[in-house]
């Protein structure tokens, strides 16, 4: 004789309630920290319905590049984020720009060597009318695993680079001794040309990069910001477009374990929302500005209508007392 057993359809029902119930307080939770609520009045908060970025956050740091860690910089360069315009413009300094911090006056190079990192920021604020929010300093090392960490970079070089090389050869050549025709050889000096980097695009690893933003290029200081500019501009637009949040985290973490900065993961954690927008919605987010003016005493000043298209290519309002 069988017996009818009675339904546990209850028991289901509770146990599909309380699975999507903690589904529910999971989901909230990473909408949280990717979002965050209350009291809190960073400028980097993000809205959770229809997400349009406002003009203050418009964020400007500064990158350096040194050949070893505890070396003084020799390259330097802005990095301006304007979330509201999706866009990130790069301007790459002379090293000899001058710039005034604490009383003292020099060139970036001198105020690095002599007071640090957050002197070069406090003097380019002063000089510039901006605010940096934060300062990073590369070094060969953890500059080549950086761009490792991409895999490969882009780099449009826009034409052939090309170094003239003067030899000594040896040439033979018939001469005439006591009317006969004889066969000698001589030393003779001979101009050849080689070329470094050819025209067209390159997919640089980090050692060719560094070699090639290092490299003494003999056509003046202005070609050689455009090539830091250009490599620049062509790792965000080519190199991070498309990125995974995991891989854009995965260099931030980079930089705050093997760089000179002011970042913390916190920094980057509450940006990183804004970050991935632009980077999702830009077709080209990216562009570079090269400073222009004049040589005084071995120092360059930036002229007063760069100063003012610079902050206007910021989207910067310029203060009335500079």
């Amino acid at each position: 004789m069988s017996v009818k057993r009675k339904s546990n359809w209850y028991i289901y029902l509770i146990a599909l309630i309380a699975s999507f119930t903690l589904l529910g307080m999971f989901v909230s939770s990473i909408w949280t920290t990717l979002f965050p609520e209350g009291d809190d009045d960073s400028i980097y908060k993000v809205s959770k319905a229809d997400y349009r970025p406002s003009a203050e956050i418009n964020l400007t740091s500064l990158i350096m590049l040194a050949d070893m860690k505890a070396a003084t910089p020799a390259y330097y360069m802005l990095m301006n984020y304007q979330p509201r315009n999706e866009k990130i413009v790069f301007v790459p300094l002379r090293e000899n720009t001058k710039v005034s911090y604490g009383g003292n006056t020099g060139s970036l190079y001198e105020m690095y060597d002599n007071f640090g990192a957050k002197a070069v920021c406090a003097g380019i604020e002063d000089l510039l009318g901006i605010k940096l929010i934060h300062y990073i300093k590369f070094d060969r090392l953890s500059f080549i695993d950086f761009v490792n960490m991409q895999d490969t970079v882009y780099v449009n070089v826009p034409s052939d680079v090309v170094e003239k090389e003067t030899k000594i050869v040896l040439k033979k050549e018939m001469i005439e001794v006591d009317g006969e025709q004889q066969e000698v050889t001589r030393q003779m000096n001979e101009t050849v040309e080689n070329v470094i980097y050819t025209e067209g695009v390159h997919n640089m690893n980090g050692e060719d990069l560094y070699g090639y933003l290092t490299y003494n290029f003999r056509h003046g200081v202005d070609y050689s910001l455009a090539v830091m500019g250009s490599a620049a501009m062509n790792m965000i637009n080519k190199n991070f477009r498309g990125m995974s949040t995991t891989q854009v985290q995965g260099l931030a973490e980079h930089i705050i374990k093997s760089t000179e900065t002011d970042i913390i993961f916190k920094d980057y954690t509450t940006i990183q929302p804004i970050l991935n927008y632009t980077l999702e919605n830009s077709i080209s987010p990216c562009e570079y500005y090269i400073t222009y003016g004049e040589t005084d005493g071995g120092y360059f000043i930036i002229s007063d209508n760069c100063k003012k298209t610079l902050l206007d290519r910021m989207d910067i309002e310029e203060k009335n007392d500079k």
